[in-house]
């Protein structure tokens, strides 16, 4: 090899080791940007409603699905009803509803409990709570009657005596995070339907229509460390400045394991009430459409061989990236968001049906095909033993059902998109690249995983390219995946969850 080749070839590496940093500390950029939107957003909506005086912590309750487990403990029947929950008592025995808790509750400061309740016999209510997993339940026995006909009852959790199985008294119910019911005895065959159910105060926090930039009650890091918030309802904290997004969202979760109505902020950004307007159903489905009507003409128009590889790829990877880095996957889930996600799946499996135009197989054919993608594993091996905890139990329906996660990724990715991708005039090194940036971006905002799938993935592209084999790629994805979830998420990495589930 000449000099002038030798110092090409070191050239085009330190290019593409520099594109490699650059793509990973863009996207760390961008995976903060997406969170303190998002947190700019849930404050500006948490700071509307504490100003109209509007409940923060509501339960609409509908059907057996907005209770706990999606049923009532006890002899009673649980049906659902157009504007409330309905239940019919058995045996006139004692019946508990369990309140979905997703975010610890704030019963010091909000100690009402407000119910929309009708009953068609007179009973009585009692409450349980249980602040913590490792804490003992406690029960406030009788604390307020039901009477026959009735539209509302209101509880004050402070004045009622709360003791626990043991007869042990109880302090009044503060910061909850773990477990909250109603407990109902009403004689038998009695009607109850109960609509809304919500945390109220007769001493609402006051707070101004306008934040500024450099107002906080806590500016953290604080100089003594740890995280000592002020006994306030609402107390705006700021967090540091160039804060990582998993940074950002394990420091909202302490905040608010202390005070879960703390108004959260990035530094440096001011705020103002107002209610955030999502954008119009209509929008989405529009979207949608568009997107659907493209991949039909696409496959209507496909002929034997590939002519526009760089359009079949942006196709493939549209709908996937809309639904993830769109946040469209989250609590609640845009059903335009899946059907565009489906359909690239199956405009991929129809474009791959018809014509191959790389050639790729299922199973391994030696050895190395099998052992190759294997080396992400020891390296999330080592980082779980410098950055990890114990491994935890994993369900073995989610340990079955991740390897057709993984096998249908790297289909879609290796298979479809960077085969696609290897058809342009782009050389391989950047089609290995470009392939495994946009599984990165598949995994936002989420952004230790996305910079972790992205390296994983370049492995696997360059296995891929070595010997085009999916199933052992699959393998290898789905175990290095599981052993990262099992024992090194929350710390290095907060979670596996990506789109809008990364902020739950």
């Amino acid at each position: 090899m000449s000099d002038t080749a030798a110092i090409r070839r070191l050239a085009s590496i330190a290019g593409l080791a520099l594109a490699m940093l650059a793509l990973l500390w863009l996207m760390s950029l961008l995976s903060a940007w997406i969170t303190r939107a998002r947190l700019v957003q849930d404050a500006r909506q948490e700071l509307t409603a504490l100003r109209d005086g509007q409940p923060l912590w509501k339960w609409r309750l509908r059907g057996p699905t907005d209770l706990v487990a999606s049923r009532v403990f006890g002899s009673a029947t649980v049906t659902h009803g157009a504007d409330a929950l309905r239940i019919s008592s058995h045996d006139g025995t004692p019946f508990e509803l369990g309140l979905p808790l997703e975010t610890p509750i704030d019963a010091a400061h909000w100690p009402l409990l407000e119910l929309q309740l009708h009953s068609t016999a007179a009973g009585m209510l009692s409450l349980v709570y249980q602040a913590s997993e490792s804490t003992a339940a406690c029960t406030a026995n009788e604390v307020a009657p039901i009477r026959s006909g009735q539209a509302r009852l209101s509880v004050d959790l402070k004045a009622a005596i709360w003791r626990t199985s043991a007869g042990q008294v109880c302090s009044a119910p503060g910061v909850v995070a773990y477990m909250l019911r109603v407990r109902m005895q009403v004689p038998a065959d009695t009607q109850l339907r109960i609509g809304d159910v919500a945390l109220a105060s007769s001493k609402l926090p006051m707070l101004p229509a306008t934040i500024a930039a450099d107002t906080a009650d806590v500016q953290l890091p604080q100089p003594q460390g740890g995280l000592a918030l002020p006994d306030l309802a609402a107390p705006l904290v700021r967090l540091p400045a160039g804060a990582s997004a998993e940074s950002m969202v394990a420091l909202r979760e302490s905040i608010r394991a202390q005070r879960p109505a703390a108004l959260v902020l990035p530094a440096g950004v001011a705020l103002a009430a107002g209610r955030y307007g999502p954008a119009p159903a209509w929008w989405d489905w529009a979207a949608c459409g568009l997107y659907l009507l493209w991949l039909t003409a696409l496959t209507w128009r496909q002929t034997p061989g590939v002519a526009r590889p760089w359009i079949e790829a942006i196709a493939i990877a549209a709908g996937p990236l809309w639904l993830i880095a769109g946040l469209r996957w989250g609590p609640h889930v845009s059903i335009p968001g899946v059907a565009a996600f489906l359909a690239a799946i199956v405009f991929a499996g129809v474009s791959e049906w018809r014509r191959r135009p790389v050639s790729w197989s299922w199973l391994g054919r030696s050895w190395q095909d099998w052992l190759w993608p294997l080396l992400p594993l020891p390296v999330a091996f080592v980082l779980m033993l410098a950055d990890g905890h114990g491994l935890i139990h994993l369900d073995p329906k989610h340990i079955a059902a991740y390897f057709g996660w993984a096998l249908l990724q790297q289909w879609a990715m290796l298979a479809i998109v960077m085969g696609r991708l290897r058809l342009t005039a782009l050389p391989t090194p950047v089609v290995i690249l470009v392939t495994a940036g946009l599984f990165g971006l598949l995994h936002t905002p989420n952004g230790s995983l996305m910079q972790l799938c992205m390296l994983a993935e370049l492995w696997w592209a360059w296995c891929f390219v070595r010997s085009p084999r999916l199933i052992p790629i699959a393998i290898a994805h789905a175990t290095s995946a599981l052993l990262v979830e099992s024992g090194l998420t929350g710390h290095l990495l907060r979670s596996l969850e990506v789109s809008a589930r990364f902020f739950l």
